[in-house]
C-alpha cells in the first residue's frame, strides 16, 4: 500500500486549502501522460472516481490516487522533506 508521511499529507493541506478548488475537486498523485512537469509525478486537480485511494488529513480529503496507480506504487512513500533540490514532494519506490 502506497505510504503517505505526516509531513506530505500536511502539505498536501496546505496546498489544498489555498487553492479554491471547485466542489467535488481534489488533488490527485499523477504520472505521464497526464502529468507533464518536471519528474516522474505531480500532483494535478481531479475529481474523485469510484475506485481512488483517498488519502485524509484532519478529517480532509488532501489526496486521491486511482487504484492501476496505487497498486504500481504498493511499497513507495510519498514524502516532503528537504532534498538536493530544495524542498519538495519525494516519491520513494522500493
Amino acid at each position: 500500500m502506497l505510504t503517505v508521511t505526516k509531513a506530505a499529507m500536511a502539505e498536501l493541506k496546505r496546498i489544498r486549502d489555498a487553492r479554491s478548488l471547485a466542489p467535488g475537486k481534489c488533488l490527485r498523485l499523477v504520472t505521464p501522460p497526464q502529468w507533464v512537469g518536471e519528474g516522474e509525478f505531480g500532483v494535478g486537480i481531479g475529481d474523485e472516481g469510484e475506485d481512488d485511494y483517498v488519502v485524509k488529513h484532519l478529517g480532509a480529503k488532501v489526496l486521491l490516487v486511482d487504484w492501476d496507480l496505487r497498486q504500481k506504487l504498493e511499497r513507495a512513500v510519498l514524502d516532503f522533506k528537504q532534498t538536493p533540490a530544495g524542498v519538495g514532494f519525494t516519491l520513494d519506490i522500493f
